[in-house]
């Protein structure tokens, strides 16, 4: 997978970052050095969040304070903020319109207009039959909140109305800045997503998330795709052509959508090159990812163990998803979305046996006042929403994609494929090493023995007392995804 001619190589530079307490401060500094144009496309994007970077410190507090600054040297900005089904995830749309808000402001106070931004919901819509179905259980939903006109997706919604429901997201974390340089990965913008590396604050403020910086011909891709993925998730254009270096997912909303709940797939190059990638590897694999609830990966990993007995991955994910963690979520999609992971696991534990090594992490102290779905081994746990994918030294992947069916083929995705061993081979240490701090195993020891080696580590660093630990990593601890993991009729696998 390595080329040699640095010309034709898609990446020709690139920086990953481990933390937004690194990557914020580069976003900020690669934004104030703007000369033209700056386009993007967030989950969260809060203009709120404090500037970290000592040249964003200099010209303001905030991000909305950095925007003005830039949006006043006439640097155009175009921004998109996802939109979220008003009644199913209404906090979500509340706070993109609150979003929105302080866009309006900023286009107000910015002197030469150069901001375009707008608030976007995916097109796609379930199809009649299940909203029907469905129907008196969203009635309830709705008669649960509180319309106001500041939430323009639940004004004006009645009960009795043919209630809509957007199965879809626009899930990417990207911007491209002068068209020359392009941050992309799982970090939106807001406090909640701040952390640094020794992950000391309270839990349920913990998140692990990974960025990176590109140079270099996949710059265009990603900018192809900003200018384009509203039209093509519309139905109004087809995907641009696949890019050397930049993968997606994008679906769109279906033209006969009677009985369907989810949208058509138009482009799956992630899941499709995870499962590539994984066939290509011929020794250890590394996955650090919020969820993973994707069968068909599972069973690609034990495939190439089957084919290579000199195969082996580790799989870091947080010991509980952030809803159930922190909210205690134990409603029909939480005991989908266990069944879904519990399942992916069960396959790959069984089919790896000692050649895997599946860890947790936590923080290094005894949990008090933390609820119990958000402990483990005794343990605060610490928030992973990391999307990396390691295979062997000359191949990873970057991205905003979760391992499971909703990032594969319905949210709209982004990423970076990396096939440069001189930048693949530098993030083994990085993420492992992040993790395990000086306990990091010998990488040049067969995969095996690495994992042998990191699965010694997970069970000493359990047997000792919380605040006596070395490390952060612990053996996941499969019991409370099992007590909750339910089989839920008519819920798409791709859903959670």
């Amino acid at each position: 997978m390595t080329t040699t001619d640095k010309a034709e190589r898609p990446i020709t530079d690139l920086d990953v970052y481990f933390s937004a307490s690194e990557a914020f401060p580069a976003f900020e500094k690669l934004c104030l050095g703007a000369k033209r144009n700056i386009i993007g496309c967030f989950r969260v994007f809060d203009t709120a969040t404090p500037l970290r970077s000592a040249e964003g410190r200099e010209i303001g507090e905030t991000w909305f304070d950095l925007l003005l600054h830039v949006l006043n040297r006439g640097v155009a900005i175009d921004l998109t903020v996802s939109d979220f089904d008003p009644i199913v995830a209404t906090d979500e749309h509340r706070r993109s319109w609150r979003t929105a808000r302080q866009l309006a402001a900023l286009d107000e106070l910015s002197g030469n207009a150069c901001l375009t931004f707008r608030i976007a919901m995916h097109p796609a819509r379930v199809g009649y039959l299940p909203r029907r179905a469905l129907k008196g259980m969203v009635a309830a939903e709705l008669e649960a909140r509180e319309p106001d006109p500041l939430t323009p997706g639940l004004h004006g919604l009645e009960p009795s109305d043919d209630l809509p429901l957007r199965p879809a997201t626009h899930h990417q974390k990207i911007a491209v800045i002068d068209e020359e340089v392009v941050y992309v990965g799982g970090l939106d913008l807001n406090e909640r997503r701040y952390d640094t590396w020794d992950h000391d604050q309270s839990a349920e403020q913990t998140w692990q998330d990974i960025q990176a910086v590109a140079r270099g011909p996949v710059v265009a891709a990603a900018v192809a795709h900003l200018k384009s993925f509203r039209a093509v998730t519309a139905g109004e254009a087809d995907p641009v052509p696949q890019a050397p270096g930049f993968l997606r997912t994008m679906s769109c909303r279906r033209q006969q959508d009677l009985t369907y709940i989810s949208p058509r797939s138009l482009v799956t190059e992630l899941e499709e090159m995870h499962l590539a990638a994984v066939a290509r590897a011929k020794g250890l694999v590394y996955l650090e990812t919020q969820f993973f609830r994707h069968a068909p990966l599972a069973q690609a990993l034990v495939d190439a163990a089957n084919q290579n007995e000199n195969f082996a991955c580790i799989l870091v994910i947080p010991a509980a998803p952030e809803d159930r963690a922190f909210n205690g979520n134990d409603r029909e999609d939480a005991m989908k979305a266990a069944q879904m992971q519990v399942k992916a696991l069960g396959i790959l534990t069984k089919g790896l046996g000692e050649r895997l090594a599946l860890a947790a992490p936590a923080q290094p102290r005894q949990a008090v006042e933390v609820p119990e779905t958000a402990v483990i081994h005794g343990a605060p746990l610490i928030y992973v929403h990391s999307k990396l994918s390691l295979f062997g030294p000359d191949e990873a992947i970057i991205s905003s994609a979760n391992l499971n069916g909703r990032s594969f083929k319905w949210d709209t995705e982004v990423g970076l494929h990396l096939t440069e061993r001189e930048m693949v081979e530098p993030l083994w240490d990085r993420a492992l090493r992040h993790w395990l701090r000086d306990d990091v195993p010998d990488l040049n020891a067969s995969p095996v023995e690495v994992v042998a080696h990191l699965n010694a580590l997970l069970a000493e660093n359990a047997a000792a007392a919380p605040q006596e630990r070395s490390h952060f990593l612990l053996p996941f601890d499969h019991s409370d995804q099992l007590q909750l993991a339910r089989p839920v009729p008519f819920i798409p696998d791709e859903m959670v």
